[in-house]
């Protein structure tokens, strides 16, 4: 089977299973979508989904830290978006504590998060996160649920995943899961998961400093990969591929506005030949 056809039966597959699974159990209400950024949000039929499983995984050993980051950044916008102003769960497994340190409380202030709206949960091992998730989303009480898990290989599949997406049905909250152990292996994991992410560290751009002339570190950036993007058939449309999932996007985290930006890094332009024809200036 060539590369082409096997892209158009995966495509055909995904939208055949949208489809069953948005004719089974009862309807629900509108689904809510959150912005994104721009340059995503037509893979993703217009933003998050309000009330879905989203994964997010590092991109390599090194890039652990951004992918919480990026799930605190993403916990931030439903929280502002959320009409009650309710908290946002973080739960986490303790061995990614000991693997990659605990979260810095002041620190989550650059997400645009305080320490009064949040609370943290502490899991012995991966199945009692899974567990602490699903009971969280299916509170409802929540503007969001992130769960930072270890043992993926061990705990973490297509049927944990499927409980942890229709609790986040029936609780209408947005689950987010980062997969703290898994470097660069997303396309392996079978899960039901609508969205993955895979997520680097990007350098920032440079603010001028008060006094000197070394620049200050700026907003937090994230090199982005939409590794998956599963739309319900209405969104989605005819079976397609809308996006390139080897390309990554770049996107620069505002806290104050707790939305991202893509903004245009300036790059250092070669600077023209100093030999060769020069132009003909006219005569006056």
């Amino acid at each position: 089977m060539s590369p082409g056809s096997k892209l158009e039966t995966m495509a055909h597959l995904r939208s055949a299973i949208a489809g069953i699974e948005s004719q089974a159990g009862p309807r629900r209400r509108a689904e809510f979508r959150l912005p994104l950024a721009a340059a995503l949000d037509g893979a993703l039929g217009g933003g998050l989904a309000g009330d879905a499983l989203h994964e997010i995984a590092p991109a390599g050993p090194g890039d652990g830290a951004a992918a919480i980051a990026f799930a605190l950044c993403l916990a931030a916008r439903f929280h502002a978006a959320s009409p009650r102003r309710a908290p946002v769960l973080i739960a986490y497994e303790e061995f990614c504590t000991r693997e990659a340190g605990a979260l810095y409380g002041p620190g989550l202030a650059a997400f645009g998060l305080s320490r009064g709206d949040l609370v943290f949960v502490n899991a012995p091992d991966g199945r009692a996160l899974l567990w602490a998730m699903e009971e969280a989303l299916k509170s409802g009480a929540l503007a969001a649920v992130i769960g930072e898990l270890w043992s993926v290989a061990k705990h973490y599949g297509l049927a944990a995943s499927r409980r942890l997406l229709l609790a986040a049905h029936k609780g209408e909250t947005p689950a987010l899961i980062v997969h703290g152990g898994l470097f660069g292996q997303t396309e392996a994991l079978s899960s039901a998961a609508e969205t993955r992410f895979e997520i680097a560290a990007a350098p920032s751009r440079r603010l001028p400093p008060a006094s000197g002339n070394l620049g200050l570190p700026g907003a937090p950036a994230f090199a982005v990969r939409l590794v998956k993007a599963r739309l319900s058939p209405a969104a989605q449309g005819p079976p397609a591929r809308l996006f390139d999932e080897t390309r990554s996007t770049r996107l620069e985290w505002s806290s104050v506005e707790t939305s991202f930006h893509d903004p245009t890094v300036s790059l250092p332009v070669a600077p023209a030949p100093l030999y060769g024809p020069r132009p003909r200036i006219a005569a006056a």
